[in-house]
């Protein structure tokens, strides 16, 4: 009777399961996506779903084909000889553990139903705010959990398996089984084990659930205690992830994808290449054969890659949009597989046209030398231009080149003439050889990113103290190569005293950046005039432009104008705005050396 009684209990609380699924995506699909976007989601779906049993449902192969990402087979798969952007597995994986939402634990990976389909763009999209109350706090451990696959099952194997069994469960073949149920007993990611230092990541899960006054079946289904992941993400899946997302970074909403997948030359290839090489070398040096856990992906996402899943959003809003929707005929109201949509208008003949979002590198002039397109979707992964829309390639950030040693000489009277007078943010860049024991030389590319036009004094405007600062407005230090670093701005940089300016500009010293400036007296001779770093990061550039010395500090030097690196800024408000229509891409080729030291 006891096993009984289980058995019943199992099937009514699948069976819970299974309508919450339901319910979450009609309401997702009811209040994330305009009438006319549900249209065109369904009939991309719809059109080109497979059929067992009659689910409907998408593979990888599908998938993939439509989003134009290569997978190693298919129409795509000739993209790259090396296949480093065969990255349609690991799409697939994603999705396959995002559609399950919030049953992740039970329910992954499920089959690609419309249903899962629906929360799979609403949360790729960045949508949920009208359902989610805590859903980008959260989303994190979302997009781990959906790439993680060392310590699990073979993932290759689960899917298919998960895909296959949740169909057969489907069919009418064995007429004492449950209701139709798409899944199975999920990733072990998602088993239970307790960890007092980490936060409950119920947290998104619980919010999607709250207005459908399901929590009590929720709790019951997630069997889920201070949860740690024990599982990780494989370099190989996170290669994979980088490349796409480095090359898809420009990408424009409804942007033709194959743009940028295929017909790449073998030095754009290896451009991209040195840049996820560079991403991965900060990561802890044992992770790259064990993989990499969630403490260490949070990290390197949150405090130096805040912006590396953007290019996600205009790629998987393509299944917003479909070309062969006809709306001038008519249909039926009855909306396929339950999910009823309001009237929709009738929409252009032509698609919408998007503005245009990525950078405008001017050409006039002159070309910069160190500026490629790899290194710029580099760079948009963590510079923020405007508070409301931060991506670079979305906020009609327009880069001017304005000095360039190469074209100008190593000269700070040309380098004032040019930087000085240039009233816009601006972005320093500084290619060089790293100084070392070694005979070998490595070649590095640091920088900084200035929101405030630059100062012919020591003097940095500041904002008022009870202004919080957002991300666009707070300069920051970088290497981008061949180590990924960031050094964020200090929240508190305009208190700082005089002497610790953001910027200092002398023809004596050079050009100081986050640096103490001694006061200067008749007393002082020969060093003492030199600037001293300062707080968690500086770059001093010497009077001939010939050596560039990078300073990251954990705290050595005291406060200053940048936080040391792996620190976010807190930011308690964004109530400030940041238009930026243009910037300067101050370019120096540093040609004898680059003096690169690590305190």
């Amino acid at each position: 009777m006891g096993g009984a009684l289980s058995t019943d209990g199992a099937e009514q609380r699948a069976s819970s399961g299974e309508e919450l699924n339901q319910r979450l995506a009609h309401r997702f699909a009811a209040k994330c996506f305009e009438p006319l976007e549900l249209t065109h989601l369904k009939e991309n779906f719809f059109s080109r779903a497979l059929d067992q049993h009659g689910i409907r449902y998408w593979n990888e192969e599908i998938l993939s084909e439509f989003l134009g990402i290569p997978d190693g087979a298919g129409s795509a798969a000739a993209a790259t000889s090396d296949g480093s952007l065969d990255a349609g597995p690991v799409i697939f994986r994603m999705v396959s553990y995002l559609g399950a939402f919030p049953f992740q634990n039970t329910m992954a990976p499920t089959v690609l139903t419309f249903e899962s389909m629906v929360k799979v763009v609403v949360l790729l999209t960045e949508r949920y705010g009208k359902v989610l109350k805590r859903g980008k706090k959260d989303r994190m451990k979302l997009l781990f959990g959906s790439l993680a696959d060392v310590g699990r099952r073979d993932i290759i194997t689960v899917l298919k398996e998960a895909t296959e069994d949740s169909l057969e469960s489907i069919g009418p073949s064995d007429p004492r089984s449950a209701s139709p149920s798409t899944h199975n007993t999920g990733f072990l990611v998602d088993q239970p084990v307790n960890d007092e230092d980490e936060e409950d990541d119920d947290d998104l899960a619980i919010a999607a659930l709250e207005s459908l006054d399901a929590i009590e079946v929720f709790k019951h289904d997630q069997r889920i205690d201070k949860t740690v992941y024990e599982s990780k993400i494989s370099l190989t899946t996170f290669r994979r992830l980088l490349t796409l997302l480095l090359v898809t970074a420009p990408l424009r909403p409804l942007g033709r994808v194959s743009k940028f997948t295929t017909g790449l030359s073998k030095p754009s290839l290896d451009a991209v290449h040195e840049q996820v090489d560079s991403i991965l070398a900060a990561l802890d040096p044992g992770e790259a054969s064990d993989g990499i856990g969630y403490k260490s992906f949070s990290k390197l996402v949150s405090t130096s890659l805040p912006y590396l899943f953007d290019p996600l959003t205009p790629l998987f809003e393509h299944l917003l949009f479909s070309k062969n929707l006809d709306l001038s005929r008519k249909r039926d109201s009855q909306t396929t597989n339950g999910l009823t949509s309001k009237p929709v208008p009738t929409p252009p003949s032509t698609p919408p046209l998007s503005p245009p979002l990525s950078p405008v590198i001017s050409t006039g002039g002159f070309d910069s030398c160190i500026l490629n397109p790899a290194l710029l979707s580099h760079l948009s992964f963590f510079v923020s231009t405007n508070v409301h829309i931060p991506n670079i390639f979305r906020n009609r950030t327009h880069l001017h080149p304005v000095f360039s040693s190469t074209e100008h000489g190593e000269s700070l009277t040309s380098f004032s003439h040019h930087v000085m007078t240039w009233q816009a943010p601006s972005i320093l860049l500084v290619k060089g050889a790293v100084v070392s024991e070694s005979s070998e030389e490595q070649l590095t590319t640091i920088g900084a990113y200035l929101p405030q036009p630059w100062k012919q004094t020591s003097s940095y405007s500041s904002r008022r103290s009870s202004e919080a600062p957002d991300p666009s407005t707070l300069p920051c230090l970088f290497e981008l190569s061949p180590v990924h670093t960031v050094v964020q701005g200090s929240p508190s940089f305009s208190s700082l005293k005089s002497n610790m300016p953001v910027t200092h500009f002398s023809t004596k010293t050079g050009i100081a950046i986050g640096c103490m400036i001694p006061p200067s007296s008749r007393k002082s001779f020969g060093s003492d005039l030199h600037p001293k770093p300062a707080g968690g990061g500086s770059l001093l550039i010497d009077s001939a432009l010939e050596n560039a010395t990078f300073i990251v500090s954990n705290g050595l030097n005291g406060p200053g104008v940048f936080l040391p690196p792996g620190i976010s800024p807190v930011l308690s408000s964004t109530s400030l705005t940041a238009s930026v229509p243009s910037m300067s891409s101050s370019n120096q080729n540093i040609t004898k050396s680059a003096d690169r030291r690590l305190i």
